[in-house]
Formats: C-alpha cells, sequence, structure tokens
C-alpha cells in the first residue's frame, strides 16, 4: 500500500492540473466569442477646447486666444470648466433609430448638439456652482437636430470635486443606439455572478474552516500571522478580495454612481488587489518558508509601495499590486520544490503544483495585457483559486495521512520505551560490502541516520557501518523497538535514556534522545509532545 501513495498523489494532482486547463481554455473561448457590445458605438474624438472661463457661452471658433489643439494638449477638466469641441460626421440613415451621446468621464457635463442645448448630466460650473454629475451618463440626442454629414458637438465639462486627479479622467464619448448606458459597461453580467458565486462559496467554506477547524502547528517558528489554521484564513482572504474587487468592477454597469465616488472606488480596487497579492504571498510563505514572512513581506512593500506611486494610471497599479507579491510566490514555490531532496517531504508537498498554477497565472495575464479591470481576469483569478483549492485539500488529505501514520509511531514509541527493560529475542542485521557479509545485532546498534541512497548505522560503542539502502528499508529490516522519531533518524528505543529540549536551529528540531552511550538523536518537532509523555511515563523513567 505505501509503494503506491505517491503515483497516486501525483496522478490526481495531475488530473486536477488537466480539469483546471480544459475549463480555463473552454471559459476563454467562451468569452472571446461573445460579441462586444462596444464596437456598436461611434468614438467621438475632440478636437480642440477653450477654457470656460473666458467664454460664458459656446465659442464662436476654437482657434481663438484661450483655446488649445487636442493634440497639442489633451483636456482635462478637474479643477476646470472646459468647452469641448467634437464634430462628427452622421452617414443616412443613421437617425433611422434613436441616438444618444454616451459620456464616460469624471465630470459634469451638459450638451449641444448644432448650437442647441440636448441634455445635461448634473450642472457643469466652478468650484461653487457646479453639481456633480453620474460618472456614465447618456443623452438624447433629438432626430431632428441631428444632419446627415457634418454635425457640431460641443460639451461644456467641469470635475471640481474629487480628492486626487486622475492621468485620463474622460474615459469615452460616443454615438450609439439609445439604450442602457450598462450594456456598454458590463458586457458579462451572468458570468460575472456565476464568478462572485464561487468566490463567496469559497470565502463561506474556508472561513468556516479557518474559524471552526481542528488546530494544527505551523512547523518553523512562525509569526503570529501565520499560527493555527493559518492556510484556511488566508485562502479566505483570498476569496473575500477576489470577490469584492469584482464586485467593485461590476457596481459601475449595475449600480451606477456620482463621478465623486469614482475616485474612493478606484482606491478600494487598488486595495482588494493589494490584498490578493499579499495573502497569495503569505499563504505561499506559510507553506514553504514561514520562518522568513516577515523578510519577504518587507521586501515587497519596499518594491511596490515606489512603484506604485511612479505609476500614475491605476489599471497599471491594480495590475502590478497584483502581479508583483504573485511572481514573488512562484519565485519561492519554485525554489522550494527544486530543493526539494534538502527539505522536508511534509512541507514539500505541492511546492511545484503551487509553482505551475502561479507561473501559468502569471503568463496568461501578461499575455492578455490590459485585462485587470475585464471579466477574463477575474475568470483567471477564480481558475488559480480553484487550483490552490484543490492543492489545499489533497495538502489536508496528506497531513491526515501523516497524522495517523504519527499516531502508530506514538503508540509505537510509547510501548517499546514501556518495554525497555523486558527481554527481547537476539535480532540481527546483515550487511554486505566489497564482498564480505557482516552481522550485527541489533541490540548493538543504538540509531540509524539517512545519507541520501545510502543509511548510516552508529553502534552504541561509537563505530560506524554504512548500509547500501534507505532509512526506510532499513526501517523494514530491524526489529519493532527501532521507531522513525524524525525524517532523517531511526533510534533503538532500548537505547533511550533521557529526553531533552533543545535551542540548536542547526538542528532543525526542537528536542533531542540521549541514549546509554551519550549519543543524541533529534526529535521531529510534530513529535515533541508525544514523545514527551512517553518518556514520563513510569516504565519509560525507571529504566
Amino acid at each position: 500500500m505505501q509503494t503506491f501513495a505517491l503515483p497516486r498523489k501525483q496522478l490526481a494532482r495531475s488530473s486536477a492540473l488537466a480539469v483546471l486547463l480544459i475549463i480555463l481554455f473552454s471559459c476563454f473561448a467562451l468569452v472571446l466569442h461573445q460579441p462586444r457590445a462596444l464596437p456598436q458605438l461611434q468614438e467621438l474624438t475632440i478636437k480642440a477646447w477653450c477654457d470656460g472661463g473666458q467664454f460664458q457661452t459656446i465659442p464662436s471658433s476654437f482657434s481663438v486666444a484661450g483655446c488649445q489643439q487636442q493634440a497639442a494638449q489633451p483636456a482635462d477638466p478637474q479643477g476646470r470648466l472646459l468647452w469641448l469641441e467634437l464634430p462628427f460626421e452622421l452617414p443616412s440613415g443613421a437617425t433611422e433609430q434613436p441616438l444618444a451621446l454616451f459620456i464616460f468621464a469624471k465630470a459634469s457635463s451638459a450638451v449641444y448638439l448644432n448650437g442647441q442645448l440636448v441634455g445635461q448630466n448634473g450642472q457643469p460650473g466652478d468650484a461653487a456652482t457646479e453639481i456633480a454629475g453620474q460618472m456614465d451618463s447618456r443623452i438624447y440626442l433629438p432626430s431632428e437636430l441631428l444632419r446627415t454629414g457634418s454635425n457640431q458637438l460641443v460639451l461644456l465639462m467641469s470635475a471640481q470635486q474629487g480628492w486626487f486627479r486622475l492621468a485620463q479622467p474622460i474615459h469615452f464619448i460616443g454615438i450609439g443606439p439609445y439604450g442602457d448606458v450598462s450594456v456598454y459597461l458590463q458586457q458579462y453580467t451572468g458570468l460575472g455572478l456565476l464568478i462572485l458565486g464561487v468566490l463567496c462559496t469559497g470565502l463561506l467554506y474556508f472561513s468556516a474552516l479557518a474559524l471552526l477547524g481542528n488546530s494544527s502547528a505551523v512547523t518553523g517558528d512562525a509569526a503570529p500571522i501565520f499560527a493555527v489554521r493559518g492556510q484556511d484564513a488566508l485562502l479566505a482572504l483570498l476569496c473575500l478580495c477576489a470577490a469584492a474587487q469584482l464586485w467593485l468592477e461590476m457596481s459601475r454597469g449595475l449600480l451606477g454612481y456620482p463621478y465623486p465616488l469614482h475616485e474612493l472606488r478606484l482606491c478600494a480596487i487598488l486595495l482588494c488587489a493589494c490584498g490578493f497579492g499579499f495573502a497569495l504571498l503569505w499563504l505561499t510563505l506559510l507553506r514553504y518558508q514561514p520562518q522568513r514572512w516577515r523578510f519577504w513581506t518587507l521586501l515587497t512593500l519596499l518594491v511596490l509601495l515606489p512603484v506604485l506611486w511612479w505609476l500614475d494610471s491605476f489599471d497599471g497599479r491594480i495590475a502590478i499590486a497584483t502581479l508583483l507579491p504573485a511572481a514573488l510566490a512562484a519565485l519561492i514555490a519554485a525554489v522550494h520544490w527544486y530543493q526539494a531532496e534538502h527539505k522536508d517531504t511534509a512541507s514539500t508537498e505541492g511546492a511545484g503544483t503551487s509553482a505551475v498554477l502561479l507561473l501559468l497565472y502569471l503568463i496568461l495575464a501578461v499575455v492578455l495585457n490590459g485585462i485587470f479591470q475585464e471579466i477574463l481576469a477575474f475568470l483567471l483569478v477564480t481558475l488559480l483559486l480553484c487550483g490552490l483549492f484543490i492543492e489545499q485539500a489533497l495538502q489536508r488529505q496528506q497531513q491526515l495521512r501523516q497524522q495517523l501514520a504519527d499516531q502508530q509511531l506514538i503508540l509505537q514509541l510509547q510501548l517499546q520505551l514501556q518495554q525497555n527493560q523486558s527481554a527481547t529475542p537476539k535480532a540481527s542485521l546483515t550487511l554486505t560490502s566489497a564482498g564480505k557479509v557482516q552481522r550485527l545485532l541489533a541490540d548493538d546498534i543504538a540509531y540509524c541516520q539517512a545519507a541520501r541512497d545510502y543509511s548510516e548505522i552508529w553502534l552504541t560503542d561509537g563505530r560506524q557501518h554504512l548500509y547500501s539502502g534507505t532509512i526506510k528499508a532499513l526501517e523494514q529490516e530491524l526489529p519493532g523497538h527501532f521507531i522513525r522519531v524524525h525524517r532523517s533518524y531511526l533510534v533503538n528505543a532500548h537505547q533511550v535514556r533521557q529526553f531533552r529540549t533543545t535551542t540548536d536551529a542547526d538542528s532543525g528540531s526542537g528536542a533531542v534522545l540521549i541514549l546509554a552511550s551519550g549519543q543524541q538523536v533529534p526529535v521531529s518537532r510534530r513529535l515533541i509532545p508525544a514523545v514527551r509523555s512517553a518518556m514520563l511515563t513510569p516504565a519509560a523513567t525507571s529504566g
């Protein structure tokens, strides 16, 4: 049964990755196959603009003093009142259906079509008179004012309210069929709500596990943030940040809001992106490098904060806030997987799978550049989380198996320590080296130590022999009173005389067993409570 455990685990991980890849490409094909609604709009280009403080009415010409060409200096209504000139051509037959002007901008605006006021979004003006309009608005264009061929569109626009300046306050201005603004802002509402449901389900599930699940100690000197049930709590935090960011992204199309709230929404989205990135980094650190979480967190902050300050685009900030911690997490998992042969087997489980998932996420995010406010980004995030969920489930299953194995070792250790003074059959071990055959009595062996594909056998008199096999193979040949108290050590329970705690960080253990010969054998951290308890039994201490 033991022989087939590893291949079965690898098969489970490979199958999970294959299923995720199939779902990934299927969802991408479904989303990309859907027709986009935005190209139905005819985008209008600002040709020129004039300072609203110098012109109380529509300027007769946008080439006089106080006006600027858009190509020379882009229009920015933040803290100003501007007149915008947007000439456009209308083909014949275009007025057969009702048309509207769609304005997606951080501003209040008034719309003049061929010299006539046709509608307002809020009330543009100076700081004292402006009434904030909606971030995304739609203004009906009367068909009797539209002309086949050239038309003159003029906008009076201002953005006097807000807390900071945006690099691009005017997102889009265009003409299209009269309809709901949300149709052009949120194209995949159904898929977005489905993803939101998956994320909320993961949030509830892992929150329950973190709050109600069984405690399990963390190996190493991890800080409090990586304490009991840390992985479940961090997975819940990942779901929370992703779900909150998705809802904030969808809220623009589903709910609408006055333009001053747009800055708060962008800050909240950036905060969610940072929370997701750091939760992903901390989850990887908790699994593979819990002792160095402070170092990696500080390093990430020192790199991330200047980059966020330097970038002037919120899309870029949101992307880097997620990708930078994810890249560091992928690096940590990949390095840990590469060095797996020098690490504790229990802690390296899934490092390769985590590295592959994170690298796949990074590659797709870079290839699909500019998706960080699109539904594809959250589809990618959700599939990444599903992969982490599967990996967490596999690790949890492995931990349960390990706990059962530990309990068996604990019972065996307690039994052997209680029988230290009882007579046992004289068992022996046969060694073959350079054509010589040597027989060792089991009672003469103090302990055995793993040395890669070989094992070192230490006798009670201090002599050493080499066994051409792994510590696991040696364990199967020796009698039952040889106990595995560490991944690299097998100890003769009849030789144990004392249990002692230690602060030696190089040993990778927090306690040692003192043998009758004075030799010391380290004890695995997870077995320390059981070994201490067994050593305190009357039969164990009487020897």
